[in-house]
C-alpha cells in the first residue's frame, strides 16, 4: 500500500513539475477563424540559424481539400504590410502545398510583449470554389501547459 502512495506521490511531483516547467516557457503566437488558424512558436534552431530558437510559422487551412492563397497581409495599428503574395503562394512553389504555408521569416526573432499591439491581424485572401474570399485574423500571446522542451 505505500509503494502504491509513494508512486502516485512521485507522479503527481514529476506531472507538477513539468506543468511549472512549460508555464514558465515563452507564450506563444496565436490566432484563428473558422478557416484558418495561426501559430508562431520557437524551434530549435540549427548550424543555418543566427538565433539558438528561431521562430517559425505556421497558416493552415481548416478546411478539407486544398485552397489557392492570393494574398497574405500583416495589419498592425490600422497600418497594411504585405507578407506573402504572387508566386510566393502558389502551390508547390515556396512554402506553401495548398494546405499550410510555413513562415520561417516573420517573427523569426522572438517579438517583445509590445510588439504584438492589441490590433494585430493578418488579412488572408483566398480562392475557393472560383469564389474570392477575404478574412481577418486577430493575433494574441498564448501561455502553454505541457509544453515540449527545446534542448
Amino acid at each position: 500500500m505505500k509503494k502504491r502512495y509513494l508512486f502516485l506521490s512521485i507522479a503527481i511531483l514529476i506531472m507538477g513539475g513539468f506543468m511549472i516547467f512549460s508555464y514558465l516557457q515563452p507564450p506563444i503566437i496565436e490566432g484563428q477563424s473558422s478557416n484558418w488558424k495561426i501559430k508562431y512558436e520557437p524551434r530549435k534552431g540549427d548550424e543555418a540559424d543566427s538565433e539558438k530558437f528561431p521562430w517559425t510559422g505556421t497558416i493552415k487551412w481548416k478546411k478539407i481539400g486544398d485552397v489557392k492563397l492570393i494574398k497574405i497581409e500583416q495589419i498592425v495599428g490600422g497600418e497594411t504590410y504585405p507578407l506573402f503574395d504572387g508566386d510566393m503562394l502558389k502551390k508547390g512553389e515556396g512554402n506553401f502545398d495548398g494546405k499550410t504555408l510555413t513562415d520561417s521569416e516573420t517573427y523569426y526573432n522572438p517579438p517583445q510583449k509590445t510588439e504584438l499591439k492589441q490590433s494585430t491581424y493578418y488579412k488572408i485572401m483566398w480562392e475557393k470554389d472560383g469564389k474570392k474570399i477575404s478574412e481577418k485574423i486577430k493575433l494574441q500571446w498564448k501561455k502553454r501547459l505541457f509544453v515540449k522542451p527545446l534542448f
